[in-house]
């Protein structure tokens, strides 16, 4: 019988702490995959121009809308199976049907990282990942990615979070987030 990847994926709201969740799975062993990386991708081939929050979000409803709603966890898991990994964290899981796919592994577990919207916006402005946000438009982007007005084929990313098999919260410091991510890092 084939052995299942262990396959940790990570849903929240943008500046919850997804990357900071993932990053600290990598330095326990697992590969990283991040969802929006195969959309940069996609931006990269046609335009030369600085990627922002918004033509990432633009992005990923164009790709949902053509290939269909799960497409980013069916690019991920052909990556896993192809280079055989065996311990992987997913990155960024914004969509019903990423869920989905993705649970067609019994080793897969949804974690959702939430973070008061106050202490996302904060942590925006002293650290702009992609681009230095106002509180009008971070509000205008946030409540898109949570999935208020998209499509099925959109961002649903607060319908994410809510069916999380495990919900962590990460209003402190980086320390007590990594001591409450710890217990995930073997079989569940």
């Amino acid at each position: 019988m084939k052995k299942r990847p262990l396959l940790l994926g990570i849903t929240g709201a943008f500046a919850s702490g997804k990357s900071t969740a993932a990053v600290f799975f990598v330095s326990k062993g697992f590969a990283r995959i991040e969802l929006s990386s195969f959309l940069a991708q996609e931006i990269r081939q046609r335009s030369q121009e600085k990627i922002t929050r918004k033509h990432l979000q633009d992005e990923g409803n164009k790709m949902r809308a053509k290939y269909g709603a799960g497409i980013l966890a069916k690019k991920a898991l052909e990556q896993i199976e192809q280079q055989k990994q065996e311990r992987v964290v997913i990155d960024g899981i914004r969509n019903m049907s990423e869920v989905e796919a993705l649970c067609s592994n019994p080793n897969f577990l949804l974690l959702a990282v939430v973070s008061d919207r106050a202490v996302r916006f904060n942590r925006l402005q002293e650290h702009p990942r992609r681009e230095a946000l106002d509180l009008q438009t971070f509000a205008k982007l946030d409540y898109r990615d949570l999935g208020i007005g998209e499509k099925d084929t959109g961002l649903q990313t607060g319908m994410c979070i809510a069916l999380a098999d495990v919900y962590i919260e990460n209003n402190g410091n980086i320390a007590e987030f990594e001591k409450k991510l710890a217990k995930y890092t073997t079989r569940h």
